[in-house]
C-alpha cells in the first residue's frame, strides 16, 4: 500500500519535486480514505488538519446558503489537491467537500505539508503556483457570474471542465448549472443550444462530449 501510494504521489504537483527519501516519508505519514457517492469528506468551518488529494473519483467543493441553495466552487478530478490553503494560514476549511462519485482520497497532514514548503524551495514554488492557478480559476468564474451572459458562463464552464476531464465531461446539467451560476433550466437550455450548433454532443444525462476547438472559437465570438 505504501509503495503504491508513493508511486501515485510522484505524479501529483507539487510532490513530484521531492527527493526519493522524502517522498518515502510522505507516503509513510499519509493515509487513504474511501467515500461513497454523496458522502462528505469534510465540512465548511471545521478545523483543518489535512491536505487532500483525489486518487480516484471526483470531489466537489461546495458552499451552502440560506434557503438550501448550493454553490459549487471547484471540481476536483483525479490527481488534484484540494483545500490546501488552510495548511498555510491554519484557518478552517472554507467549503464543504462532497464525493460526487465513489472516491478514494489521500490525506497529507497539514503540518507535514507546511514543513515541506519551508524545507524545499522547488516544492514551495510549485505549490504556490498551483494555489495561484486555483484562485485565478475561482476569480474568473466569479467574474463571469457577475458580468457575463448565461450562455458565456456555461461555455466557459464547459471549457474549464474539459481541461480537467478531457473531451468527455462526466457532470450532470445540475452540476454544470451550479458551477456556472445559472439555474438548472438555463443550463439545460444552453446545452441544448450548443448541441444544435454541433459544439457539444450528449453522452446521456450524466455527461457531455465537447468539441474543444469549435467551442473555444464560439466563446471568442460571443
Amino acid at each position: 500500500m505504501k509503495n503504491e501510494r508513493e508511486r501515485f504521489l510522484r505524479t501529483v504537483v507539487p510532490f513530484d519535486t521531492l527527493p526519493p527519501e522524502e517522498m518515502g516519508r510522505v507516503a509513510e505519514l499519509s493515509f487513504e480514505k474511501d467515500f461513497q457517492k454523496g458522502e462528505t469528506v469534510f465540512l465548511e468551518g471545521t478545523a483543518s488538519h489535512t491536505v487532500w488529494i483525489v486518487k480516484k473519483g471526483r470531489v466537489h467543493l461546495e458552499n451552502f446558503h440560506p434557503g438550501g441553495k448550493v454553490s459549487t466552487n471547484c471540481v476536483m478530478a483525479e490527481g488534484e489537491l484540494f483545500c490546501c490553503l488552510p495548511a498555510l494560514d491554519r484557518k478552517s476549511y472554507p467549503a464543504t467537500a462532497v464525493a460526487k462519485t465513489e472516491s478514494k482520497v489521500v490525506g497529507i497532514p497539514s503540518q507535514l505539508f507546511s514543513e515541506l514548503m519551508a524545507k524545499y524551495p522547488s516544492f514551495s514554488q510549485r505549490a504556490l503556483s498551483f494555489f495561484c492557478s486555483r484562485l485565478r480559476e475561482v476569480e474568473a468564474r466569479g467574474g463571469c457570474q457577475t458580468y457575463e451572459s448565461a450562455e458565456r458562463r456555461v461555455v466557459s464552464t464547459l471549457l474549464m471542465l474539459e481541461k480537467k476531464f478531457g473531451r468527455e465531461i462526466p457532470l450532470t446539467r445540475e452540476e454544470i448549472a451550479e458551477l456556472s451560476g445559472v439555474t438548472v433550466e438555463t443550463a439545460i437550455r444552453m446545452t441544448s443550444l450548443l448541441k444544435k450548433k454541433r459544439l457539444i454532443a450528449s453522452e446521456g444525462k450524466k455527461s457531455l462530449k465537447v468539441d474543444t476547438e469549435k467551442l473555444s472559437a464560439y466563446l471568442n465570438s460571443l
